[in-house]
């Protein structure tokens, strides 16, 4: 039998799930720890169910070090968050040799913040050899949140009914990494009835029929599951490795807009275009690669998807700054792309009327403004039918 390598290769689409967990953790930890640091004590707990040995073949952090080196190098960490505690960094790896190469990368990474006087003692971590089924974060008692990391090498591994489990604890997020081209194309073979109601949490996916529809329908599903436990807002961002090949996501879930506003951050730090996805670029022919001064600036974030959805929720009637601020939390979109990427667009292109009370400036929440969009013309009527 061949034995499974330690390290393994990092693909394009894994730089961008670690990417994307960097810009979820920092916008997470600052949250709960500026709130927790106001009540003067609490307990963060990070738990990464499949934690991998902590690099990759080419020396490229794996998940554990990055968040581990993110919070350390936080500068709010020694400055004002004293008072909160971050137990069980707990980092759970099945594998023997792969848990003990991961052991000593953090040892190794702990002394070099101490040494740059980055470390703190509030800060405490640990590798558990062992199966995530069996070495989930305990329930605890007190004020504390709870980001739980799931990125498995197999839909198999994680099951459903455990996860639902763990984020039932207060303040509990989630990031968990869904293999879907594999699910979808063992969903039809036999034997996998067990694995994938175990993954799903329920035979539904058995109801699910086969065809070009299917990976949509399977990550609806997914995401209804998570929505059934308790996590009310949940949003996927697609991971697409290259040209034909297989298909990931990236799904989080948050059971308060706080933590949903973190896992927007993430999304939107890695496709500052849509918050939706990344694909791998596609090599240039030999002889037709740009220089970087070469590359065009990227483009702003799309948000008329977001004035589309303002239009659909608020018609012709008026509605205020504070309306647009609440419907866009709930939406994909951040909260920086409301005012001056969406509405000051459409107020100067003649979509939005707005009502300003003597000394109110822009869009200021609170002062009394209220807009109303404009009825739309025939050719954009026409357009849009």
């Amino acid at each position: 039998m061949a034995t499974e390598p330690v390290t393994w290769e990092r693909e394009d689409h894994t730089k961008a799930k670690h990417d994307l967990l960097r810009a979820f953790f920092n916008k997470w930890v600052s949250i709960h720890s500026e709130h927790f640091a106001k009540r003067r004590g609490g307990l963060v707990r990070i738990y990464d169910g499949f934690a991998g040995p902590g690099v990759y073949s080419g020396g490229e952090p794996g998940s554990p070090l990055i968040l581990l080196r993110a919070l350390c190098e936080h500068p709010r960490l020694r400055e004002r968050w004293q008072a909160v505690r971050y137990e069980l960094l707990h980092f759970v790896e099945k594998h023997p040799s792969r848990a003990a190469m991961l052991e000593g990368k953090l040892e190794g990474l702990e002394v070099e913040l101490r040494e740059r006087q980055e470390w703190s003692d509030g800060v405490q971590w640990s590798v558990t050899c062992g199966r995530y089924e069996e070495n989930g974060p305990r329930a605890v008692s007190g004020t504390s949140a709870l980001f739980l990391f799931l990125d498995p090498f197999g839909y198999s591994h994680a099951p459903m009914s455990l996860t639902q489990d763990l984020i039932q604890q207060p303040k509990s997020d989630t990031l968990i990494f869904l293999p879907l081209s594999f699910v979808n194309r063992f969903a039809g073979r036999e034997g996998q009835e067990k694995a994938l109601d175990r993954f799903f949490g329920s035979p539904a996916w058995r109801q699910v029929p086969d065809g070009p529809g299917r990976p949509d329908a399977l990550l609806t599903l997914f995401q209804e599951q998570l929505r059934s436990a308790g996590l009310d807002w949940v949003l996927p961002f697609r991971l697409k490795a290259e040209e034909g090949g297989n298909v990931y996501w990236i799904v989080g879930g948050s059971g308060h807009l706080a933590g949903f506003a973190s896992i927007k951050e993430g999304f939107w730090a890695v496709d500052p275009v849509n918050g939706q996805g990344f694909a791998a670029p596609r090599p240039a022919p030999a002889g037709q690669e740009a220089f970087a001064f070469e590359e065009p600036p990227p483009p702003g974030p799309n948000t008329e998807p977001l004035l589309e959805g303002l239009r659909e929720k608020f018609g012709r009637r008026d509605f205020t700054v504070d309306e647009a601020i609440e419907f866009t939390k709930r939406s994909r979109f951040l909260d920086t792309h409301l005012k001056d990427r969406t509405l000051a667009p459409a107020e100067q292109a003649g979509h939005l009327e707005v009502n300003r009370p003597t000394g109110a400036r822009r869009f200021k929440e609170g002062k009394g403004i209220t807009m109303r969009f404009t009825p739309l013309s025939e050719e954009e009527t026409n357009i849009r039918s």
